[in-house]
């Protein structure tokens, strides 16, 4: 029978993304909301009778790998981030892997996920509101596709 050795409760709050691009350094410091994406398999049915059996899949798919991140005030992270996307859509594939570092509570990597040839396929919409009487700084989201993830500590 196995036993758990550890049995705190994994932070959501402890994470830093790292994109392997030296112009996208900025991006680490500023993202603030991440998602592991999810993965699935479909399976293959397959009817033997009055029976419908169903067998594991040979694919397995990714869903985007989505961010949320602070837009500096010279718009500078977004504005790389901009340029990677057109440039992809010229026919200029830049790829790029990243890494999610997971943190512990002491802030320590307890584990990496890697994102195998990202690129971003969509950047959002940046909201200015001239009526607001807090200062709420403006947030962007992005989504990158990749090959695949896995897990590297």
């Amino acid at each position: 029978m196995s036993t758990t050795l550890n049995k705190n409760f994994l932070s959501p709050n402890g994470f830093r993304l790292i994109i392997d691009r030296e112009e996208f350094a900025d991006l680490e410091y500023f993202c603030i909301n991440s998602s592991l994406p999810s993965v699935s398999s479909g399976a293959i049915s397959q009817p033997y009778r009055n029976l419908q059996n169903t067998y594991p899949g040979d694919k397995v798919e990714y869903a985007p790998f989505d961010v949320r991140y602070m837009v500096t005030e010279n718009m500078e992270n977004y504005i790389s981030l901009f340029n990677w996307l057109v440039s992809c859509s010229n026919e200029q594939m830049r790829f790029a892997d990243m890494t999610l570092n997971i943190l512990n509570s002491n802030n320590n990597v307890i584990r990496q996920v890697r994102f195998v040839e990202a690129f971003p396929v969509s950047i959002g919409q940046l909201d200015f509101h001239s009526q607001n009487t807090d200062v709420e700084y403006i947030v962007g989201d992005a989504s990158f596709s990749y090959s695949h993830f896995y897990f590297v500590k």
